[in-house]
């Protein structure tokens, strides 16, 4: 009986030899060759990892056309973690896209919050896009993970936000006394100073709000509550303040819906709970399907200017208006909530990995993970101080 052998030929480490020779030619600035052999790597497949090497090497050759197909290919290979997104906001900023910019960047922050240079492209841009709170928001991250903290560029940025700090802090002091005084006028004057400077405090936002609704000003008093709002989603005497001024503007919806999230908050609190619901009650009799299509209108408005989260808050309305919509509008959903405090859920990540190798007696990796939540947490924190003690010197 005659046989065959076949043999085929294993080119594994011929790959390997090309992969470290042509991230060897990357590190020495050598782009072209380096792109030569990741180019020769196409021919045995597509990887994630393989079409990001391939980006960076045509963006440090300034062909942002192919760098962007490269990136963008990477990504539909692999969405979570990809450091292309990072690229791509750089790509996009460079063609004076900042909308795309910035929806990039907050994705790649979204993943790996501690990387100082994506918090300060975010708060540099949305300062050129006249968006403070947002602004603000990312110079804080900038400060708190910028790893040369003695560095004139950081010092010159901390000093200019502690100055914002302080400026709003004594203004929103100056408001209180007047208010004390019934002088509305005065402390109005001194809260739109002071918001204008430090538009990241939950306190200054809720009393403009709160002046402007008892001056029956409902359009400023909206604006000021969302902005508390966005800075504390689970606030009851927000949500109720929201739901009055919407009320006041004829946004039925809107109300609803407000309404809607109080009823978890206030679930303990039998007499306040059952009013709410004989609310909501009263409400559904005036709420017409068709204002559904106005808050799906106002979420892309809000999403398309990278406004996140009064986007988050419209396409929630749109799910709670109907539930319908609730498979159509997840997926954006979860991306945006995931945008704000990646922090928390990465700590929490972490606290679960380090723990197991702990037990393992796997100290090098715990203290990897464990050193992460040092990073992210506050040093004042449960976390950072458990994270620490769970620390242990390895010879």
């Amino acid at each position: 009986m005659a046989s065959s052998e076949y043999y085929i030929q294993d080119n594994a480490d011929i790959e390997n030899q090309k992969l470290e020779a042509a991230k060897a030619l990357y590190k020495t600035g050598d782009y072209q060759n380096s792109l030569r052999l990741y180019l020769d790597m196409v021919n045995s497949g597509y990887s994630y990892k393989l079409c990001y090497e391939i980006g960076r090497c045509y963006y440090r050759l300034e062909d942002m056309d192919n760098a962007e197909l490269y990136f963008t290919r990477s990504i539909n290979l692999e969405e979570f973690k990809n450091p292309s997104y990072t690229f791509l906001g750089n790509i996009c900023f460079k063609k004076q896209n900042l909308e795309k910019a910035i929806e990039y960047w907050i994705t790649s922050y979204s993943y790996k919050p501690d990387d100082e240079s994506v918090c300060l492209n975010l708060a540099t841009t949305y300062f050129s896009k006249d968006m403070k709170f947002y602004s603000v928001y990312f110079y804080g991250k900038y400060l708190k993970y910028a790893k040369d903290k003695d560095s004139s560029h950081y010092q010159e940025i901390k000093k200019s936000i502690d100055e914002f700090a302080e400026i709003g802090n004594s203004f929103y002091k100056k408001a209180l006394r007047a208010v004390s005084m019934n002088d509305n006028d005065t402390a109005i004057q001194a809260l739109e100073y002071a918001v204008n400077n430090f538009p990241t405090n939950f306190d200054i936002n809720n009393l403009l709000g709160k002046i402007y609704y008892e001056k029956k000003d409902y359009a400023q008093a909206k604006m000021y509550l969302e902005q508390a709002y966005c800075l504390d989603s689970k606030s009851i005497d927000i949500l109720k303040k929201l739901s009055s001024v919407m009320i006041l503007t004829g946004d039925i919806t809107g109300s609803y819906c407000c309404l809607k999230r109080m009823l978890p908050l206030v679930i303990s609190r039998q007499k306040e709970y059952y009013d709410i619901i004989k609310t909501i009650k009263e409400l559904e009799t005036r709420v017409n399907e068709n204002d559904v299509q106005k808050h799906i209108n106002m979420a892309e408005k809000y999403y398309k200017n990278n406004n996140y989260i009064l986007a988050l808050f419209e396409y929630e309305n749109c799910v709670i208006l109907d539930t319908k919509l609730s498979e159509k509008y997840e997926n954006i959903i979860q991306k945006i909530k995931q945008f704000f405090n990646p922090e928390e859920r990465i700590i929490r990540t972490c606290f679960e990995k380090g723990a197991l190798y702990h037990s393992e007696g796997n100290y090098v990796k715990s203290n990897k993970y464990f050193t992460k939540i040092m990073t992210l947490a506050d040093e004042t924190s449960s976390e950072y101080k458990l994270a620490k003690s769970r620390i242990v010197n390895v010879q």
